[in-house]
């Protein structure tokens, strides 16, 4: 049975919120093991991890790497190989295009990544918790991708598994 640290849920659920508009982020390190709730005003949207990469000495280098790594990513709105962003564009985005959206996209006019761009960084924000080591992350994301804090329930936007 999964048990979540108190301060990770705390973190995660009524922690510090921050505007994905808001950029660069102070309180992230360059690098770090953790995880990050999204959430689009009370509405929990995605939850993720971050960090199963990071080396011991990755913390010596002047790298960006794990956490801060991959909100900035999320925050590009890139949707070449984010599955975040193409879970915004299909869930929120693609619903409120018009014919008119597809017509100045077929003249290179506006671009997906521009329109999940803007969206992510005026309608959503996130919260994170550092972890010491990437021993049971994977577990407490599936735990909370399942529902594990009945405070927020399952996150809107996480494949169903």
């Amino acid at each position: 049975m999964t048990t979540l640290p108190e301060n990770l849920i705390h973190d995660l659920t009524e922690g510090k919120s921050y505007k994905f508009s808001e950029w660069p982020n102070s309180d992230l390190p360059n690098v770090a093991i953790g995880m990050y709730t999204i959430w689009k005003g009370d509405l929990f949207a995605y939850v993720g991890i971050s960090g199963t990469a990071v080396k011991e000495d990755d913390y010596q280098k002047s790298i960006i790497k794990g956490l801060k790594q991959r909100l900035k990513a999320h925050r590009s709105g890139g949707i070449g190989g984010d599955k975040f962003c193409v879970l915004v564009f299909e869930r929120f985005i693609s619903k409120e295009l018009t014919l008119e959206d597809l017509e100045k996209m077929s003249r290179k006019e506006l671009f997906l990544r521009v329109l999940n761009r803007n969206f992510i960084r005026n309608n959503l924000t996130y919260r994170f918790t550092i972890l010491d080591s990437k021993e049971n992350l994977m577990e407490y994301e599936n735990f909370i991708k399942k529902g594990g804090i009945e405070l927020i329930g399952k996150p809107s936007l996480n494949p169903k598994d």
